[in-house]
């Protein structure tokens, strides 16, 4: 018997992710539960990870760790640098910040290139901190800074990475998939995602690309502490030793796996263009419609992700009075803001069916009534 106390609400997440998935991903999610190995579904995994090279743009290696994105990204950090080395980190918000945590917590030593809340890192900084702090072991980014909304110039960094000769981290967790991101043409040696956002799949996988000068920096440090499960060396261990039969070093989730498989069939299915089109054209037409309720954006212009937008509350707006009431008479779930800007902005994603013709507009339905509502409870009005 359930017990209904347990039950969760559907709702329409408008969230930075997870992501609302389609049906035909989500029916995977309810098939028996598969062997991890074997024959089939050693094909099944190799094919996964060779199609997801197509959406990295790389010929390197691609593994789907089992983790959240932040486990890929301690994943890169440890495998890639040794204990006392020193690193420049971009730092421009929440994550940026969190990416700087865990190199120094896998023992770094972090020089962080900082930029204000909402706006993006600066190349020159960058190249200044290079020159200053020289030696540097590596260049760790977020391309989107997911607080915010920022992109960061990813491309140009790359750039700045190579006439260094550094090995360059990327996050592109909440960013692969939405945004034009080419890894090998931009000198990206290690790039890590997540599957519950652009990828549109349930959560529980941390795909993984790494190119094969990353594999040549590792192998020239030699062998340094690194851990066990989150070390990449260990993954292509399994993956060249035990290839035939089982090349992953865990059991994987197999229903998520398989989940993540039908996502990027569609992904693919759709066209990687189209499918950043998509996004593209659902973040212009909330944006205006934005604009036409009297709200300010925190992010515009170039450097603004197409996947998420942060709002700016209205003057005597309680940003958890207007999240609240969105979830509570409409289903629908944005999210508020991380910290500096707690309390100043929401957030409203652009992925997964909150991308979709016919669905992007629900939000702005729901922050219509919400204006009007508050009106009429306020005798100053909105």
């Amino acid at each position: 018997m359930t017990d209904s106390s347990f039950t969760i609400p559907r709702h329409r997440l408008f969230i930075p992710g997870p992501v609302e998935v389609d049906e035909t991903v989500l029916a995977e999610m309810g098939r028996p539960v598969a062997a991890h190995y074997g024959r089939e579904w050693t094909a099944l995994y190799k094919e996964t990870t060779s199609r997801m090279k197509a959406v990295f743009r790389t010929e390197g290696d691609v593994f789907l760790l089992v983790a959240s994105g932040s486990g890929g990204l301690e994943a890169a950090v440890a495998s890639l640098f040794a204990p006392g080395e020193r690193v420049i980190v971009g730092v421009n918000g929440f994550f940026g910040e969190r990416l700087a945590t865990i190199a120094r917590m896998r023992g770094l030593a972090v020089v962080e290139v900082i930029a204000p809340w909402g706006k993006a890192i600066s190349v020159d900084a960058v190249r200044d901190a290079l020159r200053g702090n020289w030696p540097v072991a590596g260049l760790l980014v977020n391309h989107h800074e997911t607080s915010t909304g920022v992109l960061n110039p990813i491309e140009a960094l790359g750039g700045l990475a190579g006439e260094f000769d550094i090995p360059y981290v990327v996050d592109a967790i909440s960013s692969l998939g939405g945004e034009v991101l080419a890894m090998d043409d931009w000198g990206i040696d290690i790039c890590i995602s997540a599957s519950q956002k652009c990828l549109e799949a349930p959560p529980g996988l941390a795909p993984v690309a790494v190119s094969r000068r990353a594999w040549e920096i590792m192998e020239r440090k030699g062998e340094f502490p690194a851990g066990w499960y989150l070390n990449l060396r260990i993954w292509r261990k399994y993956a060249q030793e035990w290839g035939e039969w089982h090349p992953f070093p865990v059991t994987l989730p197999t229903n998520v796996v398989l989940a993540f498989r039908a996502a990027l069939d569609r992904l693919l299915a759709e066209g990687l263009e189209a499918h950043m089109s998509r996004y593209r054209e659902a973040a212009l037409f909330v944006r205006a419609g934005l604009r036409k309720l009297g709200f300010d954006l925190y992010v515009d212009g170039e450097i603004a992700s197409t996947t998420l937008t942060a709002v700016r509350r209205l003057p005597s707006m309680d940003v958890s009075d207007l999240i609240a009431y969105l979830l509570e008479e409409h289903g629908i779930r944005v999210a508020g803001g991380l910290g500096a800007t707690r309390g100043e902005v929401f957030r409203i994603g652009h992925m997964g069916k909150a991308a979709h013709p016919g669905v992007a507009g629900l939000v702005l339905d729901a922050l219509e009534a919400y204006l009007a509502d508050r009106s009429r409870r306020s005798p100053h009005g909105p």
